[in-house]
């Protein structure tokens, strides 16, 4: 137990900032459970199909399991407001860490449908505490950095998963069930990691669930929002990527390398930019990521070229790097103090929600034709471009 009245954060050495221990073990969690999902999401649209699945299934399988995940996360990030945030985080990766194997068991796309559900619902539990622990770990000036450590490490899991999975597979072909049920070893890792090192701070004020819900947002919280759902309404799945690379002839045997390349670079970009959000501005940071986004994006839309597609491709993933911690940074710095599991909370169920109608409208104008495509792309950068222009009113405190 810490026995100081401060909570635990970022010691200075030397001049520089260090992560707390508590941060790094999260850090840690992220990078694990993102090795254990992505060695297994991109196989399951083959599996389900195996099981006598239709593509409508396959799409039906995503689109609850995410819409349940987004739902979740706001009861429990305001409940993590007045119980503490670490409770929560356990149960939450706990319940994906025991249920995610049982993908190896399922014998139809209704068994797959469950599991999958149950997964993102364990997703939802912990995410809205997991970040709102880091704000009440980290002061104020470090949290960019902190924020960005963890999507670095939670990306840098998601580009190792798919390697792993095709590494086993080369040794087992055909074993797709039994590297399901593997995947319940870097699971009990993780619950390992969260039970030796992730703790409450000593000294936080509790709210309860039914204020951080109902009286938790105010005017710049509520702009945020805006801005955040303008920008995810573009934000497609980047299925929609790897299918653009595939159309332009890129051989399906390296579009799990496409994917790697994509992660690693959402994570060596947001390791950087996590520390310029502390240094500039959090609101600064992330209107350069969503510009880079659009930038990204509206390149796109005007090359079919080989070359030029993988290097936006790149851009997108470093653009994402800038966002995603100085996103987060931007909420906790907009909360009312012991509010932050609410805050948090309202972010992700925003976020979530806006992935079906994303997908909805990426879908509908990748069909419109030839140039189909290139719509898709260029209103995705319109729309990042709008909350980046609205983002000009939301005032963060420092």
């Amino acid at each position: 137990m810490h026995t100081n009245d401060k909570p635990l954060g970022p010691v200075s050495r030397g001049g520089a900032v260090q992560t707390p221990a508590a941060v790094r073990a999260l850090g840690w969690t992220s990078f694990l459970t993102d090795l254990s999902s992505e060695a297994i999401y991109p196989l399951l649209p083959g599996f389900v199909k195996g099981l006598g699945g239709t593509s409508v299934e396959i799409g039906l399988i995503d689109g609850v399991a995410n819409a349940v995940a987004a739902v979740v996360r706001l009861p429990s990030g305001a409940v993590s407001d007045a119980v503490g945030r670490r409770p929560l985080v356990l149960i939450g990766y706990g319940l994906s860490a025991v249920i995610r194997p049982l993908m190896g068991i399922v014998t139809s796309p209704f068994g797959a449908l469950v599991v999958r559900a149950a997964d993102r619902f364990g997703k939802g539990i912990r995410s809205a505490p997991r970040d709102a622990l880091v704000a009440d770990l980290v002061p104020p000036e470090a949290r960019g950095a902190a924020f960005g450590h963890i999507r670095a490490m939670d990306h840098a899991g998601a580009a190792i998963g798919p390697l792993v999975a095709m590494l086993f597979l080369l040794v087992f072909p055909g074993q797709e069930r039994r590297l399901f049920l593997f995947a319940l070893l870097p699971g009990l890792a993780t619950l390992a990691v969260i039970w030796r090192f992730v703790h409450d701070p000593p000294r936080r004020m509790p709210v309860a669930a039914a204020t951080a819900i109902s009286t938790g947002l105010n005017r710049s919280q509520a702009l945020l929002l805006v801005c955040v759902a303008v920008w995810a309404l573009g934000a497609a799945s980047e299925q929609f990527l790897l299918l653009r690379a595939a159309e332009i002839g890129m051989p399906a045997a390296f579009l799990p390398l496409v994917w790697f390349g994509m992660s690693a670079a959402k994570s060596g970009a947001a390791a950087r930019a996590g520390r310029l959000a502390d240094a500039v501005s959090p609101r600064l940071t992330l209107a350069a990521g969503w510009i880079a986004f659009a930038a990204a994006y509206a390149g796109l839309a005007c090359t079919t070229n080989m070359a030029a597609v993988l290097a936006l491709l790149g851009l997108v993933g470093v653009a994402y790097g800038i966002a995603e911690p100085a996103e987060r940074a931007v909420v906790a710095a907009l909360a009312a103090d012991g509010r932050h599991g609410g805050a948090f909370g309202w972010y992700a169920l925003v976020q979530g929600l806006m992935a079906l109608p994303a997908g909805l409208l990426a879908g509908w104008l990748w069909d419109r034709g030839p140039h189909g495509p290139a719509l898709s792309f260029a209103v995705t950068a319109g729309l990042a471009l709008a909350a980046c222009g609205l983002l000009a009113g939301v005032m963060p405190r420092r």
